[in-house]
């Protein structure tokens, strides 16, 4: 939350506009995907065994993730087998989210982006707390 409050600081600084992009669709989506990484972080922080291995995670997990996630390209731009791939990581919801709470009109806005997000941000944060309640010295 404290990186994105620093970039929506920074783009509001830049743009001078606040309330163009803000509002209750974008908030919820960057509430969801903070949910998301905070439960994928729970599992990766109680499966490391080194600080070594927090790199591995974060080269082989999250990197790829986000140049596939629709950080910088359309998804339905891409071939079939891409779009199964793509549509499987959750950034790419958040994103597409994002994007279309901020610049699009309301009737373009992909709704399923909210239950995708959410049933995510559950499953990540049940395995979490069920590693975290099981968890052995």
């Amino acid at each position: 939350m404290m990186t994105a409050t620093s970039v929506i600081l920074v783009a509001v600084i830049f743009t001078g506009k606040l309330w163009s992009f803000i509002n209750p669709l974008f908030l919820l989506l960057l509430v969801l995907n903070c949910a998301v990484f905070a439960g994928l972080g729970v599992i990766v922080g109680l499966n490391v065994k080194s600080l070594e291995s927090v790199g591995l995670f974060n080269n082989f997990l999250i990197v790829p993730m986000s140049f596939l996630g629709a950080t910088f390209f359309d998804p339905a731009t891409l071939p079939m087998a891409l779009k199964v791939v793509v549509y499987a990581l959750p950034l790419t919801y958040a994103t597409t989210g994002l994007r279309a709470a901020a610049y699009q009109p309301l009737a373009e806005f992909p709704f399923y982006s909210i239950p995708v997000l959410l049933l995510v941000a559950i499953a990540l944060s049940g395995v979490g707390a069920y590693q975290f309640s099981h968890q052995k010295d």
